[in-house]
């Protein structure tokens, strides 16, 4: 018997059904599991919670499908099925609760009456954003002034509300580099330390440090072209990012 011969006589033998390879199912699973994962991440675009819950159910419905239609032979597959189902419900209760979150934000600064900073949801993470101009002193760009303690206060007020959110101050500069004799080598250094003199003053005023981070990110991501002063003065900010703080 030829060699062809003998391969198709093990075919023949292993009975209908078995003659899939093992690497064929598995590479199916993971086809799935990174569909799934594509859909659940463009969900995040959609800031709308009815949107994200729907999106979120269909990833679910799917993934329970595929489960129950692969059967035993698929190994650790359903495992793994599970254990994306609870990441895809561990983050729609993410995206919910920090959608309750913004609306109780926004509502915050229009009660207080301020203009000068602006609030964004982006998935499970909303950005609270204020200009620098008016918040540091001439003398010295890392001081705060009167003015920045108090836009600084009503981060912080906002956040003894919420003790489960972290947040990550972020600081920006536009793309004029600091004046002959500055200190400053450079705008990485004002834009990391005036994010490090807003952390401190959070936690002067009883904010964990637990609960804060600090970044420095010079020019490197304005909101408008550096093209006009107007532009540079927006581009000039800080940036407090929240997010659920997720014990464990």
């Amino acid at each position: 018997m030829s060699a062809e011969e003998d391969i198709f006589a093990s075919e023949a033998d292993s009975g209908p059904g078995h003659n899939i390879p093992v690497w064929l199912i598995t590479l199916a699973d993971m086809s799935m599991l990174l569909m799934s994962f594509f859909i659940f991440l463009f969900s995040l675009s959609n800031t709308n919670p009815s949107g994200v819950a729907e999106t979120l159910e269909s990833v679910r419905q799917r993934l329970r499908v595929e489960s129950s239609s692969s059967g035993p032979s698929s190994g650790s597959g359903p495992a793994l099925k599970e254990k994306v189902l609870q990441q895809v419900s561990m983050r729609e209760q993410l995206i919910l609760r920090e959608r309750q979150i913004y609306e109780d934000l926004t509502a915050y600064f229009k009660g207080r009456g301020e203009t000068m900073i602006q609030t964004k949801l982006s998935g499970p993470r909303l950005t609270i954003t204020m200009s620098t101009d008016g918040m540091f002193s001439r003398d010295d760009v890392t001081q705060l002034t009167d003015q920045g303690k108090v836009r600084i206060k009503s981060v912080a007020d906002f956040m003894a509300k919420h003790p489960d959110q972290r947040v990550n101050v972020r600081g920006f500069t536009d793309d004029q580099p600091p004046p002959p004799g500055s200190r400053f080598k450079n705008n990485w250094e004002v834009s990391s330390l005036q994010a490090v003199s807003a952390l401190r003053d959070l936690m002067s005023l009883g904010v964990p440090s637990n609960r804060l981070t600090s970044t420095g990110l010079a020019d490197l991501e304005p909101l408008l072209p550096n093209t006009s002063e107007e532009n540079r003065a927006r581009n000039r900010r800080l940036e407090f990012v929240l997010e659920v703080q997720v014990e464990g």
